[in-house]
């Protein structure tokens, strides 16, 4: 009797926590807005920065280890790059995301003026931090691979 009422409390615990409602990360239950809100905030002064060539700006939400790796000359180049290959920033849009390693994945499609494709736009956010912090940031188009 005692060990299926142990089996039985156990199975309980399983379901629940297994349910959609019960243990669901945060990310999932009510802070969708939030993490489209704060990235598509960053990423609106990412590719502000990166037209106006303002690395002060483009660096303000990285992490420590991206404002190591990104200094003012590498965003010269991206500005370079980006400007030739798919001309300007027209408009983004939010996609979607989830979690992986720790990280939000945010996804964005991008419009550019010498691109007819959308670009797809990956945001990696640390939301442990506050405010959030980028921690990585990749533009994916056939025309950058150029």
């Amino acid at each position: 009797m005692w060990w299926r009422m142990k089996r039985m409390l156990f199975l309980l615990v399983l379901v629940l926590s297994l349910s959609p409602t019960f243990g669901e990360p945060a990310e999932r239950s009510g802070h969708a807005e939030q993490i489209r809100d704060q990235a598509t905030a960053a990423l609106e002064r990412i590719m502000q920065a990166i037209s106006e060539g303002d690395y002060d700006l483009y660096a303000r939400d990285f992490s420590k280890q991206m404002k190591d790796s990104q200094d003012r000359e590498s965003l010269l180049r991206l500005q370079s790059n980006l400007q030739r290959s798919l001309g300007k920033f027209k408009s983004m849009e939010f996609l979607g995301f989830y979690v992986q390693y720790g990280g939000t994945i945010v996804l964005f499609k991008a419009r550019f003026s010498k691109e007819k494709e959308d670009v797809l736009i990956r945001l990696v956010l640390d939301r442990k931090k506050s405010p959030p912090q980028v921690t990585g940031l990749w533009l994916d188009s056939p025309a950058l691979e150029k």
